[in-house]
Formats: C-alpha cells, structure tokens, sequence
C-alpha cells in the first residue's frame, strides 16, 4: 500500500486499493457481489440431523476479513476510527463511499469553479500553466478526471488578450 487514505486523497487511494483487491480476486468483497453462504448447514449422521459449520462460510468468512484487514491497515487514524463499528469489508467499502461521495463532489466542483475564475494576469506562461496544471491535477484527485481539450479550453479561457 503506497498511500493510507486520509481526508485529501480518496480517488488515488480507492485507485490504488481497488487494483489491489481486484488483483487478487477479491473484488466481489468489497461491492457485496461475493454473498456469505449459511453460517451452518444441516448434516444427517446416522439417521439423526447435526448443524455444523459450514465450510463454504468458513472460506467465504477468512476471505472477507483478509479483505478488511487490507482496507483497515491502509485507513489513516482519522478514518479508521469512523469505520472501527464495521465487520465485513463491504459495510467498510461502503461506509468509506458514503464518507467521500459528497466530499469528492463538493472538491471537483471547487476546482471547476477555480479552473474556470482563473486568469494568467501577471504571471508568466510557465507560472500560469504550472497553477491550471495543478488546479487539474486536483480535480483528478478528487475523482473527476480532466479530457485534453477541457484543460486546453480552460487554459485559453483564462489567457489576456
């Protein structure tokens, strides 16, 4: 894990931990897709009924918290404490979701807004393109990726004449 999440770097962090997990097979986990089967499963033995653990839960089971394990040791201690109460990777998944759904919507419409107020004035070319450039690279971190001509049409939209 190269970078724990913390309140500034949702989109890289899910990037990177999405690749992961997915790498590892494990995707279903994290979006529900993988259902826990029955805790127990009825089993006759000699003409009487017994529950007992079933073992497709018991993998279903080790495979889950070895997925919520690798989601909590790459939480910072911000936000790990608001998602501690969580037992399967999914609730995790989705309680991180849920935390920076409206906070990476509200953060890609502030760089919009600056991306577009934004003028050269007295900067110089190189000093001008380097504050769009980073205004764009923001916005990609906050999960809304620039196209090519977007950036340019911002970048000539905020050149004097």
């Amino acid at each position: 894990m190269a970078e724990k999440l913390t309140k500034l770097n949702f989109a890289m962090w899910k990037a990177q931990v999405r690749a992961a997990i997915r790498g590892a097979r494990l995707l279903g986990f994290i979006f529900g897709a993988a259902k826990a089967p029955d805790a127990e499963i009825v089993v006759k033995v000699a003409d009487k009924e017994e529950r007992r653990l079933n073992p497709e839960f018991e993998q279903w089971e080790t495979s889950d918290q070895y997925v919520l394990s690798y989601l909590l040791s790459s939480l910072s201690k911000d936000i790990l404490a608001q998602v501690s109460a969580c037992e399967t990777a999914a609730a995790v998944w989705r309680t991180i979701e849920s935390i920076f759904s409206t906070q990476s919507r509200a953060r890609a419409m502030n760089m919009h807004i600056a991306l577009t107020t934004t003028k050269k004035g007295n900067s110089t070319v190189h000093e001008y393109f380097a504050k769009m450039k980073n205004l764009a690279d923001d916005m990609t971190a906050a999960g809304r990726q620039l196209e090519d001509d977007e950036f340019v049409e911002y970048v000539i939209t905020g050149l004097d004449e």
